[in-house]
């Protein structure tokens, strides 16, 4: 009791300022570490938790207290998600890996997904969180004059409402891919289900960012792309203009070509990283701040092909082995992408699980087509394989599992008998390339992806060679296949499943009711999680000990 009190006596402390409170902060949740094993994205990191409990909810964040003595800047990344999806472990990846390296302690948040219409309570959540995080300023080793706020996506308007409402407070904002003007992103208005086209337009402006007063805002780093076709180029450098002449300081980065949200954006569009990191650093007077990698069971960047400087991150399971095994590779439209996104959500159940996983980067479009993708993931295996020792695990137990276009992938190759495979899992993958075939532009599937040029008989045959719907054998390895029946893919994933039935190979199926495309949007919403159970369960079956 004792110990509470004098807990409860340092956040009231701390909490003191022109810093309002949100009803949830004056208890001040005692820190405790519900997860040792951290996120599984980043080795040290401090894992579920909990800082709020609110509506029958424990709202967790997870935290990366970097080795060294002294406090430094606090970086608080808002995950996005439409405002009904995601997870503090979910669209983060890319940013948890570069607050890491630079040297910044870092905080990655879960908030109620109550969708847009009540978006309130995720700001509500967010400045929780920043009291939570202020209250434990010692244990954090944080600076509490040095925060900072990173969002992503719809985080980027949970980002900003939150500073309007605590000006003063933050020192600055990353707003990447966000939206500014509501009212100039037409889907939005169909998240309004039930109001007229007034009220919605009339929410929508009240909701935005740039109907606020912008002078409570700190210094704003916007990072857009310039395709972004769901939030306006125009709109991002708009409120930047405005912010200028509120005589905030405001910069506009644009990334060239690049699309909607910065886990989509190309390897060749990653350069904004380092200009993010320099305007952060500067910001929060950061520039002589090191990081100093923290021993764990996750291992990052083992290089496994030397020649194409290809790298995974590995987690290997506390206790004796070996231990079964499975090799994660990520989705992107095999363009976009890397061993920290789309997949992440796979990290935790696996490892729970005892199972060790190896997640892969590969190689993408335009820089090499498809079968020197399908060549990185056999080295990857290869590799994994010949270091069982090493990892600890059975070379007679390692699965393969992808999502997406890397569902494609793995369902591929599951079809060739590798003899260091025992098992694959596909997520939501494309199977048959010849109907997404359609009219022959650069960007379409067949050019980037095997360089065709048109669609004759050779370009068919190609087409049916990498598809896995015409590839798929009888005596193949178990397969088991995924898919949410609100997917654009699920037309593909049902027409698979009747192709092994009927050639009596070996797989099971998992519909997700209600889910859309991806894992990372499955995040948020507890109807659509049971897969994780059953994907462990599955796992275990078909790679059983000792066989």
């Amino acid at each position: 009791m004792t110990a509470m009190k004098n807990i409860l006596i340092v956040c009231a402390f701390l909490l003191t300022g022109n810093v309002s409170k949100s009803p949830e902060s004056e208890q001040c949740l005692p820190l405790k570490v519900r997860n040792p094993e951290g996120n599984y994205i980043i080795p040290g990191a401090l894992g579920d938790i909990v800082y709020r409990r609110i509506d029958g909810q424990h709202l967790s964040l997870d935290a990366y207290v970097q080795k060294g003595a002294g406090r430094r800047p606090a970086v608080i990344i808002i995950h996005g998600g439409g405002w009904d999806t995601g997870s503090r472990v979910a669209f983060t990846g890319q940013f948890l890996e570069m607050m890491t390296s630079a040297g910044f302690n870092w905080f990655s948040i879960d908030y109620r997904k109550n969708g847009l219409h009540r978006y309130e309570n995720g700001v509500d959540d967010l400045l929780a969180a920043i009291d939570f995080i202020k209250c434990h300023a010692a244990e954090f080793r944080i600076d509490t004059r040095r925060i900072a706020l990173i969002g992503e996506d719809s985080g980027v308007h949970l980002a900003a409402m939150a500073a309007i409402k605590r000006p003063g407070v933050l020192n600055g904002l990353v707003l990447a891919g966000g939206f500014y003007d509501l009212t100039q992103s037409p889907q939005l208005k169909a998240r309004l289900d039930g109001l007229k086209e007034t009220e919605a337009m009339s929410f929508l402006h009240r909701a935005s960012p740039a109907g606020a007063d912008l002078r409570a805002f700190p210094a704003t780093l916007i990072v857009h792309g310039a395709a972004d076709s769901e939030s306006p180029l125009s709109a991002a450098a708009k409120f930047c203009d405005n912010l200028k002449k509120a005589s905030r300081s405001c910069r506009l980065l644009e990334v060239e070509k690049a699309i909607h949200r910065p886990e989509n954006w190309w390897p060749s569009q990653w350069g904004y990283k380092e200009q993010l990191i320099a305007w952060m650093k500067q910001r929060l007077d950061g520039e002589k701040l090191k990081h100093l990698q923290i021993s764990a069971n996750l291992k990052k960047n083992i290089v496994f092909d030397a020649k194409n400087n290809l790298k995974m991150d590995a987690f290997k399971p506390a206790g004796r082995g070996p231990f079964p095994a499975a090799i994660l590779v990520h989705g992107g439209g095999w363009e976009a992408g890397d061993k920290v996104t789309y997949i992440t959500p796979l990290f935790e159940p696996l490892a729970k699980a005892g199972i060790a996983w190896f997640s892969i980067d590969y190689r993408l479009t335009p820089a090499v087509r498809h079968p020197q993708q399908l060549d990185d993931l056999r080295t990857a295996v290869r590799f994994v394989a010949a270091n069982a020792k090493r990892f600890n695990i059975d070379p007679h137990r390692i699965a393969i599992i992808g999502e997406s276009a890397s569902g494609q992938m793995v369902a591929r190759v599951a079809s060739e008998r590798l003899p260091e495979v025992a098992a694959a899992v596909s997520f939501y993958g494309v199977y048959d390339f010849l109907p997404m075939a359609g009219q022959i532009t650069p960007r379409s599937i067949p050019a980037r992806l095997f360089g065709i040029t048109e669609l004759d008989s050779a370009a068919g045959e190609t087409l049916r060679r990498y598809s896995p719907l015409y590839q798929a054998k009888a005596g193949q390895i178990p397969l088991l296949l995924i898919c949410g029946n609100k997917d654009g893919l699920y037309a593909q994933h049902t027409a698979f499943v009747e192709k092994l039935k009927a050639i009596g190979a070996r797989f099971n199926e998992l519909t997700v009711e209600g889910a859309p495309h991806g894992v990372e949007n499955w995040e948020g919403h507890p109807g659509r999680l049971d897969y994780k159970n059953r994907l462990v369960e599955w796992l275990k079956t078909n790679m059983p000990a000792g066989r």
